[in-house]
């Protein structure tokens, strides 16, 4: 069996695609929305290609793949492969990544730190995080414009005048013992505020202090601001997906396959916990509503609904259903189903019926629905 006779089978539907070479050995796993178009690509003879790609198309012997409901089914399919399998050719997910937190121990004077795992401590964490190099940026970033502490002994009088960090005006000098916990809690909760997103002030001062730098032709200065704002973007972003996680919100969301199909997903904390695929023409409203209603009710219902501690196994799934319903939500309606409302009946009722109307419909183009 050759490769081209392989491609002509390739079906125009997502799925998830798998290079073997003469070994048999897996050296590449990719996602396609159309198998026949993504693959096919890689033996039309392009110029410019990376060279790690030419490598990889000269290895390739024969290919396989499988075929999914939908897009978003790809891309979790191709997440898990590539971790299992950590396939030659795959930069992306290849090897573990190295996760990274940053953390605010309890102590009456603590330092900002990164740290590679999360213990059970009275420590805030926060993350984990996909990129260090961003985290470390961020963590300069907070030296430089936050005054927390710098030095490795808190609370001790070392010199009357403090420290060289103190003289510089980047630091309350806490080495001084001259600073009240309460004090140097203000600028904690300042950080606290920031890395969480509830406070983008910083960004805003970040964002004209490097376009004054530009004007003034800084421009060693403006990479600098600018540095810190790709930080501070990635850190708070990750943040807030883990905190949306974190909450264990109850979300169902339909995607429309093509004029009879249709996909539902229930997700919890950006888990899925359940997909089904759809008959829209052979399935009825009142039989539609039925068995949303037993669904939610099996699936919501019996999952532990406090706050779930989020692994880093769990990141990049969540990132992927997250990225792909934000990117998505003009075709795909998503309905938030508060947990208050699965106990009781009539309210359950008013939600599915809002959801079942919207679906059978087939008016999708309203966008996302928080119920």
């Amino acid at each position: 069996m050759t490769i081209n006779y392989e491609l002509k089978q390739l079906p125009e539907k997502p799925g998830v695609y798998m290079m073997f070479d003469s070994l048999g050995n897996i050296i590449y796993v990719g996602k396609a929305k159309n198998l026949k178009n993504r693959v096919s690509q890689y033996f039309i003879n392009h110029k410019d290609r990376v060279s790690k790609v030419v490598e990889m198309i000269r290895h390739i012997h024969t290919l396989k793949y499988i075929v999914t409901d939908t897009e978003l089914d790809a891309l979790l399919e191709e997440c898990r492969l590539i971790k299992e399998i950590k396939p030659r050719y795959n930069k992306q997910m290849k090897n573990d990544k190295k996760y990274s937190y940053m953390k605010i121990p309890a102590e009456r004077y603590p330092k900002v730190m990164i740290v590679n795992k999360k213990v059970d401590d009275e420590g805030l964490y926060f993350g984990p995080f996909t990129s260090p190099q961003q985290v470390e940026t961020v963590l300069r970033y907070l030296k430089e414009f936050y005054p927390i502490r710098k030095c490795s002994t808190p609370g001790l009088v070392k010199r009357a005048n403090g420290c060289l960090f103190l003289q510089l005006g980047t630091c309350l000098g806490v080495c001084t013992g001259r600073v009240s916990p309460d004090e140097y809690k203000v600028y904690l909760e300042r950080i606290r505020q920031l890395l969480n997103g509830n406070n983008r002030d910083a960004l805003h001062e970040l964002s004209i202090s490097m376009d004054t730098a530009i004007n003034n032709l800084d421009f060693e200065k403006a990479a600098h601001y600018n540095a810190y704002l790709l930080g501070l973007r990635h850190v708070i972003g990750k943040q807030r997906l883990v905190q949306s996680s974190s909450r264990n919100r109850n979300v169902l969301a339909f995607e429309v396959i093509d004029s009879q199909l249709g996909k539902l997903f229930l997700i919890k904390g950006n888990k899925i916990l359940y997909r089904k695929v759809v008959n829209l023409e052979t399935t009825g409203i009142s039989e539609l509503r039925q068995d949303l209603k037993q669904i939610i009710r099996d699936k919501f219902g019996t999952e532990n609904s406090g706050i779930v501690t989020f692994t880093q196994q769990d990141i990049d799934e969540a990132q992927i259903i997250s990225s792909y319903l934000k990117k998505n939500r003009s075709r795909i309606p998503s309905f938030w189903i508060p947990t208050t409302r699965l106990k009781r009946a009539p309210d359950l009722d008013s939600t599915v019926l809002k959801i079942v109307t919207r679906i059978i419909s087939g008016n999708l183009s309203d966008g996302p629905m928080v119920n």
